[in-house]
Parts: structure tokens; sequence; C-alpha cells
């Protein structure tokens, strides 16, 4: 499904949810003032869990949908998105969901700019996107999502910058910094940090199933302004035999 179709489901869903929200805190406003008054705390508690998604069948499924669906279309989020659905069947508020849909439209608009961007070769500009949405999952706590965005951004500028092309979805990071490291090419400290903070950290979350800190991602981001800043206006020179290394290791 292109982002597109799946911008427009969302937007039906964030609707129904936010009508049903207020619907339901208007009724539980007018139902907490009379039990107050009988002191009627079972009924209260009864009234709270009404807010919950999982009390209201239909939208609690179609949440469920979008959630599989968000993973599939912003891979780089999945974490947000599994955590999201689990949630839905034990305490998801109204609020809650809502809350997660507007996070999901937010990234979805960045994403979108990015896809224009690499599509007219401003692939550079598109690196700038991922550390955007880095910067708004870690707004969110979600710091898996947050190193994910800042490998795909570093893989991003390779591409920019080492003029390979986007067509190869996936480019071993690792190897092809080892490469620039080893022969002293420009920017190779920032690139080392790069690995250090971004590369391993990113590895560690999909093969080992690391947790990562916000002082990872505070560490990732850093590091990720750093070489943009020191990237955007420059070119790297390559010698005709690495340019041949990294493309063998590609």
């Amino acid at each position: 499904m292109d982002l597109e179709k799946f911008e427009k489901m969302l937007h039906l869903v964030k609707k129904d949810l936010e009508s049903e929200h207020g619907e339901r805190r208007d009724y539980n406003t007018q139902l907490r003032k009379r039990k107050e008054n009988i002191f009627d705390h079972e009924a209260l508690k009864i009234s709270a869990k009404t807010m919950l998604i999982r009390f209201i069948p239909e939208l609690e499924v179609r949440m469920k949908n979008l959630m599989v669906l968000a993973t599939k279309n912003l891979p780089d989020h999945q974490e947000l998105f599994t955590i999201t659905h689990t949630k839905i069947g034990l305490g998801l508020s109204l609020g809650e969901a809502i809350s997660v849909l507007q996070h999901i439209l937010e990234i979805i608009q960045i994403e979108k700019s990015s896809e224009t961007k690499i599509k007219e070769r401003r692939i550079f500009e598109s690196a700038e996107d991922k550390l955007e949405q880095a910067n708004l999952s870690f707004q969110k706590e979600d710091y898996p999502s947050t190193l994910h965005n800042l490998g795909t951004a570093l893989e991003l500028i390779l591409k920019d910058k080492l003029e390979i092309p986007t067509t190869i979805t996936k480019i071993n990071t690792s190897r092809i910094i080892d490469i620039l490291v080893k022969h002293e090419v420009q920017t190779h400290p920032y690139l080392t940090e790069a690995k250090k903070h971004i590369v391993r950290i990113d590895n560690k979350i999909k093969h080992q199933g690391y947790s990562p800190s916000k002082i990872d991602c505070i560490n990732g981001i850093k590091v990720m302004e750093e070489l943009i800043a020191k990237l955007r206006d420059k070119e790297i020179k390559l010698s005709e035999e690495i340019r041949n290394k990294i493309y063998e290791g590609l």
C-alpha cells in the first residue's frame, strides 16, 4: 500500500477516534458529577474503563490493522507500532490512540518529502529528513526507531557522497566506513564516530534485541548532526581503487 492510501486510512480512523473520545468524555464528565454526589466509586471505575479502546471492538480492530500496515510502510519505526499493537488489547486509551496516529501522520509527511527528494536526486536533503524523523521519535521516547532512522540517514549520506545508485536498497554501511577510514578519506574521524554511535547500536538492536538508552540516542543524534554539517557542501573524492573496493563490498 502506498503512503497516500495509508495516510487517508489514518485520517479516517483518527476522525472516528476523536469523535468517540469526545462523546465518551462528555458522558463520563456528566456521570462523574452525578456519581460523586452519591459516592458510587465503582461506577466511576467503570466510567474510566470506557475510555479504553479495547472496550470498542470496531475501533480496536481498525487500530490493530493500522499498526500492522504501519510496520510494513514505515519499517524504521516498527518497534513503536509493535508496542502499540500490544497495548491496544491491554490498556491503550482513546487519547493515547489518537496521539499515536497523529505521530504517524507527522512521520508520513516527512517520509513523503524524503521520497520526493530521492527521486529528484536530492539525497542529502533526504538524509536530513531522516534526522528529523529520528528527533521526532526521540521526543516520543521511541529510542529504537530513533537509531533506525539515524542508520538510514547515514546510509543515504554515503549513497549521495559516494555516488552509490539509489536503487540498491541496502548497503553494508559498516564495511564502507571501514574502507573510508582505512584510506583516511576526508571526514573519516566523523565516520568513525558514526559507526561507533549509530551503526553498532543499530545492529545491536536488530540482531541482539538490545534496548537503546536515552544517552545512546543523544550521542547518535549529535554525531549525525556533526556529520551532516561537515559534509553538506563537500565532496568525498575517491580514487578508482577505493571506489571499486566500496562497490565490491556492497
